[in-house]
């Protein structure tokens, strides 16, 4: 059914699969290299919490209540609940965070009941799942294009692919994500290919596995839809397409069938679901959905970042967005209808889906990389073609010549290896969110002797996280002054080194009136320092 094209490999690319089968070892490297040194930041925290068996409703009430407690002991809601069960772990998500499927966090319990919840356990989890998406990566690009170097080229691009490293050493599901998006489309491919119904299954199971990872999987699943819609109605597949429509029908429904119970538990905790994530929801203009389109794209391949506002930053990954972009337009000039129209549904379905409501009812969906995660593999099978295709074209010229796009080649993969590099020895990074701040926060509160920091649940509820996360990095003598939201001063100890984090108006109001002047330590941190 595929057009079985060649692109060649012989031995005048000797030294260039060994070039690339090198990356992949130094891509495989990174995601063990230095898995502790990042902060482990908030999302990472309740990804612990949730693991752990804990519920906020259990912990909630007793933590903002005026109460002195020393920053280690905040780390006991990081490991498994005394007395808990993987029941535990599915009811916490239910009651909390019903939105997150609960695969991941189900091996995630096995694994921490083994090697414990150190920062360097939790993550190492993560980084093992991704090595599954490199075989997968290379069995995916096999069956688009029928060449071993395309997809040798291919599994090179993912595994030193910056964004995708930076996620493998995040302990939250996305890694796991990246391995059903990649399985599910390769054993769709293998399907449509086949008279039987083995792959089916094979891909239903794919799917339904990739649901209870996360429900952003869903994105992948229409794509994949919307490509056999456009298969069964093309020129190609005149000899059976309502066959093959109604395989994928029936796989679907296998798949849905499976992972009913979640969908369940979903609709019956729809409102909670819906306020955990309302931050979705808040406005941002077009030109900065735009920097974050553009930043999260060419994350693929670079990220060096000089922050946000910086030229510098737009200016270095600009040539990678020309690079997709020239891709895209050889993929469809170039590439078979069948070919064409898998790498296309796989970038642009789910980026329309996330994009349209953001463009129309305002929001920020399409900003958030991770949530761009099913577009990843198409933008690196696309990209792959192009530079696949130049090297094995055997001209010689200086404009576009094998050489030419074999230096461009190095040049990318050289930039990527910069961009994990920097990444991997940095203690923060853009993707740490919330608590982008909180390594300089920490620096700033362990340089003062047995100093207190006092806070609150915030303005928007973040900082029960980011008390937590802020433990890992503070030394033992500090600790937290808790304030409920009727906060009593009384507790605060005479004599001591103050800090305030991320202080709520009401508790700001009213530590100005008992008569404490508050000094801004790092104002994008919410750091303040108190004196009287």
């Amino acid at each position: 059914m595929f057009s079985r094209y060649k692109l060649f490999t012989g031995t005048r690319h000797r030294y260039l699969v060994i070039f690339l089968a090198i990356a992949i070892i130094l891509g495989v490297v990174f995601r063990f290299l230095e898995l502790d040194r990042k902060v482990f930041w908030h999302d990472e925290v309740f990804t612990n919490l949730r693991t752990s068996g804990y519920t906020l409703s259990q912990i909630y009430p007793q933590f903002f209540n005026n109460q002195i407690i020393a920053a280690p002991e905040l780390l006991k809601y990081q490991t498994i609940k005394p007395e808990s069960t993987f029941q535990d772990t599915i009811n916490s998500l239910i009651t909390d965070d019903p939105q997150h499927s609960p695969l991941y966090y189900l091996l995630a319990r096995g694994w921490m009941s083994i090697f414990g919840s150190s920062v360097t356990a939790s993550r190492f989890l993560p980084a093992l799942l991704s090595l599954f998406s490199l075989p997968l990566m290379y069995a995916l690009a096999w069956e688009l294009f029928g060449s071993h170097f395309t997809a040798l080229l291919a599994t090179a691009f993912l595994s030193l692919s910056p964004v995708e490293i930076l996620y493998a050493q995040t302990a939250r599901q996305y890694s796991l994500l990246t391995v059903f998006i990649l399985c599910s489309s390769y054993l769709l491919l293998k399907s449509i290919r086949s008279t039987g119904w083995f792959f089916w299954g094979l891909y239903s199971l794919a799917c339904a596995l990739g649901f209870y990872t996360h429900p952003f999987f869903g994105l992948t699943f229409i794509a994949q839809g919307a490509y056999i819609l456009l298969l069964s109605s093309s020129i190609q597949s005149k000899k059976y397409p309502p066959r093959l429509l109604l395989k994928f029908i029936l796989a679907s429904a296998i798949s849905f069938i499976l992972f009913s119970p979640w969908i369940y538990v979903i609709l019956s905790n729809l409102q909670r679901a819906l306020n955990t994530t309302s931050w979705t929801k808040s406005p941002m203009t077009f030109l900065n959905l735009s920097k974050y389109w553009m930043l999260s794209f060419t994350s693929v391949f670079i990220d060096i970042d000089f922050g946000f506002n910086n030229p510098w930053t737009y200016l270095l990954r600009f040539p990678f967005l020309i690079l997709i972009l020239v891709s895209l337009y050889q993929v469809c000039l170039k590439t078979p209808p069948l070919t064409r129209q898998f790498i296309l549904t796989c970038i642009f379905v789910p980026f329309i889906i996330l994009v349209l409501p953001d463009l129309l009812l305002g929001g920020q969906r399409s900003a958030v990389t991770r949530y761009l995660f099913s577009c990843f593999p198409g933008i690196l099978l696309a990209v792959t073609y192009l530079f696949a295709t130049h090297i094995n074209s055997g001209r010689f010229s200086l404009v576009d010549g094998v050489r030419l796009w074999r230096g461009m080649l190095a040049v990318c993969l050289t930039l990527s290896l910069i961009s994990c590099s920097l990444s991997a020895y940095s203690k923060t990074w853009w993707s740490k969110s919330t608590s982008y701040w909180n390594p300089e926060i920490a620096s700033q509160v362990n340089r003062v002797n047995s100093p207190y920091i006092i806070t609150d649940q915030g303005e928007h509820y973040i900082n029960f996280g980011e008390t937590i996360s802020l433990s890992y990095l503070l030394d033992q003598d500090v600790k937290f002054i808790l304030m409920s939201q009727k906060p009593e001063l009384s507790v605060i100890p005479k004599n001591a080194t103050l800090f305030a984090l991320r202080p709520s108006t009401p508790l700001l109001e009213t530590l100005a009136q008992k008569g404490y002047q508050l000094e801004s330590i790092l104002e994008p941190g919410g750091l303040w320092k108190l004196r009287r």
